[in-house]
């Protein structure tokens, strides 16, 4: 297929606003299924996500390739699987290849689990797909689900269709934040970064916040055959949880969402 120059749409009779969805998940991943069946009903949509999960790649594009695209269809609904492409691959590859116009907004959703601290948020893939559309001057929101470290354990790579109104909640908050907070945010926010608690309070709430300083120590701990990632739950175990930031918002029932700048600079409300 040749690639096409994304284009705005023209003034007068556009049509409605183009999401972009990814996700670091894989594709079969209830979050971003439940997601899309929220968004597809108001937003024109296009679904571009990894053949398999690709967690903690951050912003990681592939070099030097090749990356074999695979249209597939779903109810009805065709999407794009990358082969071994990485969340930004994804973005990156849907802007300039494959989306009828630039996009309005880029989401990459439902994460499992939270993508709580700057630090272990320059990790995540799911940040990763939103930094590069950040990058590339479009809004780019990371959605994350706050699950607890067991709920997350028993979710990892064990989902089917029956798990996706697991996931509603959450894509339903999502859709309220685009409703109620987008245009209320800084205009020199770039990326977003939001986390939904679970269960999720109805309606949801949505705060504004700075994220969990990062002040914890190593991700690492040594056992007999070398060093392991402490991965879940050890952030709610050791880290100081400070009022105001993301963590706190997030266990008072809140969406706390953190605005940066596409340079990863802290976006703050205008004056």
């Amino acid at each position: 297929m040749p690639p096409t120059v994304p284009q705005r749409a023209p003034a007068g009779g556009a049509p409605r606003p183009l999401i972009l969805l990814t996700n670091d998940d894989g594709y079969t991943s209830p979050g971003l299924r439940a997601l899309w069946q929220e968004l597809d009903a108001r937003y024109e949509t296009l679904v571009v996500a990894p053949a398999r999960q690709r967690s903690w790649v951050g912003k990681a594009l592939s070099n030097p390739g090749p990356l074999t695209l695979e249209e597939r269809q779903v109810e009805g609904k065709a999407f794009w699987v990358v082969n071994d492409g990485t969340p930004a691959d994804c973005v990156n590859l849907a802007l300039y290849h494959l989306v009828p116009r630039e996009p309005d907004l880029v989401i990459a959703g439902i994460n499992l689990g939270s993508n709580f601290t700057t630090s272990l948020a320059l990790a995540s893939g799911t940040i990763g797909a939103a930094l590069e559309a950040a990058l590339h001057g479009i809004l780019g929101l990371a959605a994350n689900l706050a699950l607890d470290e067991a709920s997350e354990r028993a979710l990892q790579g064990t989902w089917d269709d029956s798990l996706v109104a697991r996931f509603q909640p959450a894509a339903r908050a999502v859709a309220r934040f685009l409703e109620t907070e987008r245009d209320a945010l800084p205009r020199c926010a770039r990326l977003v970064n939001l986390i939904v608690p679970d269960p999720v309070v109805e309606p949801p709430r949505f705060r504004a916040c700075a994220p969990l300083a990062y002040d914890y120590g190593s991700v690492f701990v040594r056992r007999a055959d070398g060093y392991y990632n402490r991965s879940l739950g050890f952030i709610a175990s050791e880290a100081q949880v400070v009022e105001g930031s993301d963590a706190w918002a997030v266990g008072q029932g809140w969406c706390a969402y953190t605005c940066y700048t596409g340079n990863l600079e802290r976006a703050v409300a205008d004056a």
